[in-house]
């Protein structure tokens, strides 16, 4: 993949994004939750990138979500970033779009008590049944409810 050429497809299909390029082999672009799906289904289905895995975490802006993807062939890493508010954490699943996304969002929701809008199975994964209801434990102390 022409990197140079990718940026700029991205930018003209999605002008509300942010594109940095990180280092040598990894973009990241950083959209607003309402583009989610569509970006995905772009870089999933039309660009054919592998999916690698979703990571989050609590930062002092919000809780940052971040999609990693692989090109195999040309060794970049793409990072599609999503930043929800402190006080809205909610987003649409991409499981419609990217199956392989189920457990980790389900993870996610139960360590950042963000919300996957429209997830097949909205459940806990990993912490026990009688786990109190609204604690979650990656939460920055500031933002624990």
């Amino acid at each position: 993949m022409k990197i140079e050429k990718f940026i700029e497809e991205v930018k003209q299909k999605y002008p509300e994004s942010d594109i940095e390029v990180i280092n040598q082999k990894r973009l990241m672009i950083k959209i607003p939750r309402g583009l989610l799906l569509k970006v995905t289904d772009y870089i999933f289905n039309v660009r054919e990138l592998r999916y690698i895995i979703v990571s989050a975490m609590d930062s002092q802006d919000g809780y940052e979500i971040i999609y990693h993807y692989s090109d195999d062939a040309s060794g970049w890493i793409i990072n599609l970033n999503v930043l929800l508010p402190h006080n809205l954490p909610e987003v649409e699943s991409i499981t419609p779009v990217v199956y392989g996304a189920e457990w980790i969002e389900r993870e996610i929701m139960d360590l950042l008590g963000i919300t996957f809008l429209n997830h097949p199975k909205p459940e806990r994964f990993l912490m026990a049944e009688s786990w109190p209801e609204g604690e979650y434990p990656f939460r920055r102390k500031e933002n624990k409810e």
